[in-house]
């Protein structure tokens, strides 16, 4: 199944660069073919803010407290079974540390974004993951960005993105979606 997904998320990067995949290998000047298959299939995006961190200064990043290093182990293990493909993580180590423990499980490295660019993230996670699970790190104002920026649907105003919270968004090929609130690991305190 695996292969499968990764199979159709090479096909959408193919068609979104107007290649064919039986003119991949033709050069430049290869044509869209008129049957190319297009990933139909949902992507799902499941959003966080990092987990715990340490105290520091203003402007600072002092990385996780030990209830922020459970949490990020907590995060992998509740997002296990969910396939993911990729893990996104700000510029911020309290982000990577969040991560890198999914990313370690999964057999891959963080990839890397800018918080201050929901745009430019949901526009890198559709054009590069159709079809696939991604899982996004972020911080307590970015992540009702990025949801704003994926589904053009806002968080409620008075709705906290606490570290326990996990957004699941399911992007569907019509532009409708679907938006899961959870909690993981140990309630904040």
């Amino acid at each position: 199944m695996r292969r499968l997904v990764r199979a159709a998320g090479l096909t959408a990067m193919l068609v979104l660069a107007g290649i064919s995949a039986g003119a991949a290998g033709a050069g430049a000047g290869a044509s869209l073919s008129a049957a190319a298959p297009v990933s139909t299939a949902p992507l799902t995006v499941i959003v966080v803010r990092h987990a715990e961190k340490n105290p520091h200064p203003a402007g600072g990043d002092a990385g996780l407290s030990t209830r922020g290093i459970l949490r990020a182990r907590e995060l992998a293990r509740a997002v296990g079974d969910a396939d993911v493909a990729a893990v996104y993580v700000s510029q911020f180590g309290r982000a990577r540390l969040t991560g890198e423990p999914v990313a370690e499980a999964i057999g891959d490295s963080v990839r890397v974004y800018d918080a201050n660019r929901s745009d430019l993230l949901a526009a890198r996670i559709r054009a590069g993951h159709g079809g696939q699970t991604v899982l996004v790190v972020g911080h307590g104002d970015s992540v009702p960005e990025l949801i704003e920026a994926l589904a053009g649907e806002r968080l409620g105003a008075d709705e906290a993105v606490a570290y326990d919270r996990m957004f699941v968004l399911t992007l569907l090929a019509d532009g409708s979606h679907r938006l899961v609130r959870l909690r993981y690991g140990a309630v904040p305190g």
